[in-house]
């Protein structure tokens, strides 16, 4: 008889676990991939040091820094807690495995309490800790104060370089150089010209607007949606009718346009398995789309698809 966790299981992967427990096995695997990264391989074997025993092995975990054995056990269908004994065995091969420097279990159905004393102690007894889990289908109760949907308002400063208003600084030897173009008897004279680029003092093309404008406008006044600034252009020149008229930057008042746009982040994730500590408090969600990410090669290790 199947149990829930590998109904789950098989509606997840689309496969039938091999055989009874695997499914909660294997979870119980990439759990601890997620939990502490590193290499993990499920139904490994490994020999005892000084039994010569070969001990199977639910999960073996490796990193750079420790090994560790884990044992999954998925009373689901007869609805017992994990006890004692269960630890016990566990415990009895972790100094015996001279490789492996700590145990954990993970359980489908919570631990007795004679279970929960006896790996408080392991550490003491064994010289080596075993870390108790349990991981089981989540359920509403379990999602409660952990954040579902995520809104993100943005707010949105749209520069209106079409309805700029732009204004030439001349300098001094710049308003000089412009004289030469009165007539005698003229005290005014209008010319309209377009504002595209900039020249070095012999006419040559130095810098675009275009190029000048391409890193912003500055700083915004919130209060008027405008920026009101000088880009500093020492050595520029401007050509007006043909004369190098020299500046000293150009002033410019750009208006914004302000809009919002809602954005919105909801995790809805299908089958939620939920991973927690042996005080029973939610440490980790394993959803489905997480869970489809790993798979197992032919020899139990666990890798990314």
């Amino acid at each position: 008889m199947a149990s829930p966790i590998d109904k789950i299981f098989e509606e997840i992967f689309e496969c039938e676990p091999k055989k009874s427990g695997t499914a909660f096995e294997q979870l119980a695997a990439i759990a601890t991939h997620m939990l502490e990264g590193g290499d993990v391989v499920h139904d490994d074997k490994l020999r005892g040091h000084f039994s010569e025993t070969l001990y199977q092995l639910d999960i073996h975990h490796k990193s750079n820094s420790s090994s560790t054995m884990g044992e999954a056990k998925d009373y689901s269908i007869r609805n017992s807690k994990v006890g004692r004994g269960d630890l016990q065995k566990l415990g009895g091969a972790l100094p015996d495995l001279v490789n492996v420097d700590s145990g954990t279990f993970f359980s489908a159905t919570g631990y007795t309490k004679p279970a929960l004393k006896y790996a408080e102690s392991t550490e003491k007894m064994l010289g080596k800790p075993i870390t108790l889990y349990g991981l089981r289908p989540g359920t509403e109760v379990d999602e409660e104060g952990f954040i579902k949907t995520i809104v993100i308002t943005i707010e949105i400063h749209m520069p209106m370089p079409e309805k700029a208003k732009w204004l030439p600084h001349i300098t001094e030897s710049g308003q000089s150089a412009l004289k030469v173009l009165l007539k005698d008897g003229q005290d005014k004279i209008e010319y309209k010209m377009g504002l595209s680029c900039f020249y070095d003092s012999i006419g040559r093309e130095i810098l675009s607007l275009q190029e000048l404008t391409s890193h912003g406008y500055g700083v915004t006044n919130a209060d008027t949606d405008m920026s009101h600034a000088c880009f500093v252009l020492k050595d520029h020149f401007i050509d007006i009718n043909g004369v190098m008229a020299e500046i000293h930057g150009l002033e410019y008042e750009l208006p914004y346009n302000t809009f919002t746009q809602e954005l919105r982040i909801t995790d809805d994730s299908g089958h939620r398995f939920v991973l927690l500590d042996k005080d029973g408090k939610v440490i980790k969600f394993l959803t489905d789309k997480k869970l489809r990410e790993f798979e197992f090669d032919d020899t139990g290790k666990l890798k990314k698809r």
